[in-house]
């Protein structure tokens, strides 16, 4: 899946948006994964705010809060 597909999915369908999903545009973005322990994966990019995911246990999807935070701090919806 291309960025700007990718996009578009986070934009439009926020209720199937996976940790792999969120792991690519964050790494397209310029931000990496430095910390992560259990269900909670920390993002890092030098300048900018850490984004923190909780991955849930019983569905493979992330919950729209942490979607919603990554579109706000990327500026997608620009």
């Amino acid at each position: 899946m291309t960025d700007e597909r990718l996009i578009r999915k986070f934009l439009n369908d926020k209720t199937h948006i996976t940790i792999d999903d969120c792991d690519r545009i964050l790494a397209s973005c310029g931000y990496y994964l430095k910390k992560s322990s259990g269900s909670h994966r920390g993002y890092h990019h030098k300048g900018f705010q850490p984004i923190t995911i909780v991955q849930s246990k019983k569905t493979k999807y992330v919950k729209i809060p942490y979607v919603n935070r990554i579109i706000k701090n990327l500026r997608l919806e620009e």
